[in-house]
């Protein structure tokens, strides 16, 4: 019995292993395989697939799992060679790009550092040019590796959350990201992906109207002969109009408790595609249409993410196949029909869910109508075309592709109670649309601050005036000229306090602090950090700055050991000791400076 068992076992998972790699060499018959291996020393395990979904943006790449640990060894995928090397407090961070000649670059980011040659032709470049922060492209071949090669260590450096590397796989030509799934660098998935709530709405002309949540759980629906398919129990009855519809859903590849993004969700209405959705590759230019892929409203009230299954007029995602209503859903009294979701992950594990929908006579729509009396008095921005708003004090110009629909905007002034806004408060809110590509925004401040030019700039809130934010700019002509990321309210205001500076020891058991390294905290109270130098009794030295700590660190290099060695060799002949001094000086966006000096302490090894 228990041999019949293993015996049974063994060949499903053998039949399971052969299907896995014939969709995968399907999905993957136009990409190379076995040509990039995996970057990290152990099997693919991922924080993050290609595609996820983020705040403004699709996830360009793969996260690599490195168990929330720094410095392990990170490998070229290829043979090729150094591209590119962009250093960044944010972003990336510590990235590398490498181009290979199969005219595909990989991509690197969230070093904790680099290794070998590359190491130090970076320091020399940031030496040289004085410089912590920069974007380098070869423009011929310098730095050669071989697959294997360690390029670096993995991190935790720039935007990133916690460690992990950053992985990419692009079209070096097109510059275009292509899942890397599709080259196999995939890890052993058997896990079903699930739709956990099905959305349902209605059309306004400017976006939606939620009308109806299913819910989709043990309760709501019913198996079928085949495994992975289910039957909503209650056909779902809809007024004649027309309709889109939308999921929550997620994958899952490690765990049945970690929620991924998903691959490739699609909807069929009258046993035809009405609207699909794939991840395999897109365009840097069109990451921001998540906010028209998602309903964006429901995001920023709930923090959950509804994927549509319908194409807006202004989101030109390509990574869609839709029907001629772009897999928008009419409903005629008549109908009597079966939509069809369907999910599934790279290695083909579904979830397909079938509900039922019944049309009934048309019905006045009292939501609708009420939401139409609430906009009726609202300024109309349109999509496709360049909208602008424009007085002697004011100017607010939306290109012709910032926005994704119809927006209904409170548009107004208010006049400022108090500090810290500077010229009349101007509205251009909209709770429920977002930006595509950013407002040019113009704001004549008042005459006595005229004074303070320099100094002066935009900032916005949303609902609360004490929770304000910097939106940048400059004054120009009589107006402070920026842009503005964000529908909100905005006004002029100005920054002339000097960002604060503090040296940090990070092992408390040391009083005088770390031994291979200095740390300084930096802070801006508004404006942001513009610029920070560091320099050792006069000589510029490397700070590595860490944006979301507000940290500068001095790693121990050149400039620290030739100061001991000199002390060294005074301590032997018995002359002065030259007493290290670190002056730290930070300037904000607006040319407030902070300079501090620190007594450091003597080392002789």
């Amino acid at each position: 019995m228990w041999f019949n068992l293993f015996y049974m076992l063994k060949w499903r998972l053998i039949l399971l292993i052969v299907f896995t790699a014939l969709t995968i060499k399907t999905n993957a018959q136009n990409y190379p395989q076995n040509y990039f291996r995996y970057p990290l020393d152990s099997l693919p395990s991922l924080v993050s697939p290609f595609g996820g979904l983020r705040d403004n943006h699709f996830h360009s790449g793969m996260d690599l799992r490195t168990n929330q640990r720094e410095g392990l060894p990170v490998f070229a995928s290829a043979d090729g060679y150094v591209s590119r090397i962009k250093i960044q407090s944010i972003g990336y961070g510590k990235a590398i790009y490498l181009d290979h000649p199969n005219g595909y670059t990989t991509v690197y980011g969230h070093l904790q550092k680099y290794s070998g040659k590359i190491a130090e032709w970076i320091q020399n470049y940031q030496y040289k040019n004085q410089t912590f922060e920069f974007d380098y492209v070869f423009e011929k071949p310098i730095l050669l590796v071989k697959k294997g090669d360690t390029i670096g260590l993995s991190g935790n450096s720039g935007g990133s959350s916690g460690p992990h590397v950053h992985f990419e796989i692009r079209n070096t030509k097109s510059e275009k990201i292509i899942n890397p799934a599709l080259f196999g660098i995939i890890p052993f998935d058997t896990l079903n992906p699930i739709i956990k709530n099905v959305f349902v709405y209605n059309f306004v002309p400017d976006g939606l109207l939620l009308k109806q949540v299913l819910k989709i759980n043990n309760q709501s629906i019913i198996s079928t002969n085949n495994p992975n398919q289910f039957i909503y129990k209650k056909a779902l009855e809809l007024p004649a109009e027309m309709y889109g519809f939308g999921i929550e859903a997620y994958d899952y590849i490690h765990n049945p408790e970690d929620e991924k993004g998903i691959y490739e969700y699609s909807l069929k209405n009258k046993n035809k595609l009405a609207f699909r959705h794939t991840l395999n590759q897109f365009a840097f230019d069109e990451s921001k249409f998540i906010n028209a892929h998602i309903d964006y409203p429901f995001y920023k009230a709930a923090k959950t993410r509804i994927q549509k299954c319908f194409i807006d007029d202004g989101n030109e995602f390509s990574s869609y196949q839709s029907n001629s209503l772009k897999g928008k859903v009419l409903v005629t009294k008549k109908t009597r029909d079966t939509l069809v979701f369907e999910i599934k992950d790279f290695n083909q594990n579904k979830f397909i869910l079938l509900v039922p929908i019944v049309g009934v006579a048309f019905k006045i729509n009292k939501d609708k109508q009420d939401y139409l009396k609430l906009v009726k008095e609202k300024k109309v921005f349109y999509p496709f075309k360049k909208n602008i708003v424009k007085t002697d004090e004011f100017l607010f110009e939306l290109d012709a592709k910032s926005i994704y629909d119809t927006v209904f905007c409170d548009l107004g002034a208010l006049k400022p109670i108090q500090e810290p806004a500077l010229s009349i408060i101007y509205s251009v809110y909209s709770p429920s649309a977002s930006f595509h590509k950013a407002a040019n925004i113009a704001i004549k401040p008042f005459s006595v601050y005229l004074e303070y030019q320099n100094k002066l700039l935009l900032a916005y809130y949303f609902k609360d005036r004490k929770d304000f934010r910097s939106a940048g700019g400059n004054f120009e002509n009589g107006f402070v000229r920026g842009k503005a990321s964000n529908f909100g309210h905005y006004f002029v205001t100005m920054d002339t306090i000097a960002p604060t500076i503090k040296q940090v020891f990070i092992n408390t058991e040391e009083a005088l602090g770390d031994s291979l390294h200095f740390y300084f905290e930096i802070k801006d109270n508004f404006s942001g950090i513009g610029k920070y130098e560091g320099y050792l009794n006069g000589e510029w030295i490397l700070l590595d700055f860490d944006a979301k700590s507000n940290m500068l660190t001095y790693h121990f290099d050149k400039i620290w050991y030739n100061l001991v060695a000199q002390n060294k060799d005074s301590k032997l002949k018995n002359t002065a000791i030259i007493k290290p001094e670190v002056l730290i000086r930070v300037t904000d966006k607006k040319g407030n400076v902070a300079e501090k000096t620190f007594n450091m302490p003597i080392a002789f090894e």
